[in-house]
């Protein structure tokens, strides 16, 4: 049996190989200076220039000049603050904010290794985050002056800490879990959608599972990150323009040419468009959630994060609809793929499991890396919507 120090070095060389295949790659990457990279880009340049009081000068900015309405908001002021404070020490350019995607990246699967070898072993924690590692949106996102990586960080985190939370109910863990989540809602406000999966398995928890139920917890959950996130907005004097803010928001998609035409479709469109990214992780998810109920399993862990994807599945349904807005559905999807060919290998050979369903973990990480290199290196994709994914497979006519 290795020891812990040999899966430490098992992680660390995933972790280089994976940030070499990334970083070669960079050479290749054109930024799009006129759509969302170009409008972080300039949030973090002008905040980096004129410090935390300019915040007021950008939400008015975007608030009276419509057209910025169809561009990434200022409310993202917590990407918009690392992001400056990262350009300050390093330069800016849009390679430097790749960079920081980048960075995020590697924090994201220390994260999603420190948790999953807690609550899952070594072994199963290792194969999860090879196949995060190699996920092509994962590292698509990686080597791009996007918010995407940062979020999925931040998210990450809640979501673990949550989990951590209800585990132990310690005081400190689930300050820790707000201050997380909060985070989260400052670096892109539909992190807020969480919310509703934090609620929703804590009454599944309390109807199916029998757990106690904390209505001093389900209080704390619904209101304290929402407090915490409208007192930075007040201290930086930002809450004057969130209602107007907050309504070009919400109208915006529906006077988006581009999210019009790219953005809509039925429910199950993004199955499509992962399936086209990652189809083994798509067959094996939807086999685990059906083993699971079919079978009538009881481990919890797995119906926590069967939550985590079918809430954010539906809610991000009423949106445009690009793989980047649910990058979060990467964390469970990979999870349960990692679970089912547990269950397949022990089903073929109990006594070589472990080896067999790594072999099949590293079958598909490297589909999914060639995967990567074909649609957002070769191709050059910048937006992962189905029109560019279909066309990539040559599966539609393309010029």
């Amino acid at each position: 049996m290795a020891t812990k120090s040999t899966y430490k070095l098992i992680f660390f060389l995933v972790l280089v190989l994976a940030v070499t295949c990334i970083s070669g790659s960079l050479k290749n990457v054109q930024f799009a200076s006129g759509a969302d990279e170009g409008y972080y880009f300039q949030y973090a340049s002008y905040i980096g220039q004129n410090g935390l009081q300019g915040f007021a000068g950008l939400f008015k900015e975007y608030t009276q000049n419509q057209q910025h309405w169809l561009f990434p908001n200022p409310l993202r002021i917590g990407f918009i603050i690392l992001s400056s404070l990262w350009l300050k020490a390093f330069g800016y350019s849009f390679i430097n904010l790749a960079y920081l995607s980048l960075f995020c990246y590697l924090l994201f699967l220390g994260v999603s290794y420190y948790f999953s070898r807690k609550y899952l072993g070594e072994n199963l924690a290792l194969l999860f985050v090879i196949l995060l590692a190699f996920s092509p949106l994962q590292m698509a996102m990686a080597r791009r002056a996007l918010i995407e990586s940062a979020v999925i960080l931040f998210l990450s985190l809640a979501v673990w800490l949550f989990w951590d939370f209800l585990k132990s109910r310690s005081r400190l863990k689930f300050a820790l879990f707000i201050a997380a989540y909060s985070l989260s809602i400052l670096i892109k406000e539909t992190s807020v959608l969480l919310t509703l999966v934090f609620l929703s398995f804590l009454i599944v928890d309390k109807l199916v599972c029998k757990k106690e139920f904390n209505f001093k917890e389900f209080a704390a959950i619904l209101f304290l990150p929402f407090i915490c996130v409208g007192l930075v907005y007040l201290v930086l004097g930002c809450l004057p323009y969130m209602p107007s803010a907050i309504k070009i928001i919400l109208n915006s998609p529906q006077a988006n040419t581009y999210a019009l035409l790219f953005g809509s479709g039925p429910w199950y469109r993004y199955l499509i468009d992962y399936a086209l990214l990652s189809p083994w992780v798509v067959i094996l998810t939807i086999s685990f959630i059906f083993c699971y109920f079919v079978n009538k399993e009881t481990d919890d862990l797995p119906l926590y994060f069967i939550i985590v994807f079918l809430v954010n599945f539906i809610l991000f349904d009423i949106f445009t609809k690009n793989l980047r807005y649910v990058i979060i559905l990467d964390i469970p999807m990979r999870l349960f793929s990692v679970l089912m060919l547990q269950k397949i290998a022990r089903r073929i050979t109990w006594r070589y499991a472990i080896p067999l369903a790594c072999m099949l973990v590293i079958g598909i990480a490297l589909s999914d890396y060639f995967n990567f290199r074909h649609l957002f290196v070769q191709v050059g994709i910048y937006d992962p919507v189905s029109f560019l994914l279909l066309q990539a497979k040559h599966i539609i006519p393309h010029n």
